[in-house]
């Protein structure tokens, strides 16, 4: 009887790991399709944002480059309504699955054949890319060897530009902000 036992115990211990990384693996394969579904959402809701309110290049080389009184990527009220198109509906974007960031730091917005092409005679493209690090939910990404238990998933819409962010009941008839000097005179709460 106790080499039945014995044999039993041993067929366990080589089949365990194999059982628990199945397992894991479906776990996990199913928490990246619940996020690469949120994030291709999130990216197709901003990008029918920014084909009704695309902001001026000039505002958004000011991120890569901020002056002192940069009030921020999201203060043009046109990237600020892109973003909040982003981060409707979605539940992955809470700040604390990574680190407290915000979903600002994971996405791009910019126009793929040159931002000549904002005006409504080309109807150029506007972008949004959102590259979003998923965090592991089972020790399976550590097990496989992915950096930090991570994995980046980039998504990239594009529309159409449908409107020069025009908004009538603004008293210079526009949305967005060119520029720091433009934002301060226009925009600026008091």
């Amino acid at each position: 009887m106790e080499t039945k036992s014995g044999q039993s115990i041993v067929e366990m211990a080589l089949l365990l790991p194999v059982m628990l990384m199945v397992l894991f693996g479906i776990i996990e394969f199913g928490y990246l399709i619940f996020a690469y579904s949120m994030v291709s959402q999130a990216a197709r809701n901003g990008a029918e944002a920014a084909a009704q309110l695309p902001p001026y290049q000039t505002w958004l080389d000011l991120r890569n480059n901020p002056p002192a009184n940069y009030p921020g990527f999201t203060a043009d009220p046109c990237t600020r309504g892109i973003m909040e198109a982003i981060r409707s509906d979605i539940v992955l974007f809470d700040g604390t699955a990574n680190e407290g960031r915000r979903i600002e730091d994971y996405v791009t917005i910019r126009y793929p054949n040159g931002s000549q092409t904002r005006n409504l005679s080309d109807r150029g493209p506007i972008e949004i890319e959102i590259n979003y690090p998923v965090r592991s939910i089972t020790p399976l990404f550590d097990m496989i060897g992915l950096p930090n238990g991570t994995l980046n998933l980039r998504v990239v819409q594009r529309r159409s530009i449908e409107n020069l962010g025009v908004d009538p009941t603004h008293p210079s008839g526009v949305a967005c902000a060119r520029d720091i000097n433009d934002w301060n005179q226009n925009f600026r709460q008091p």
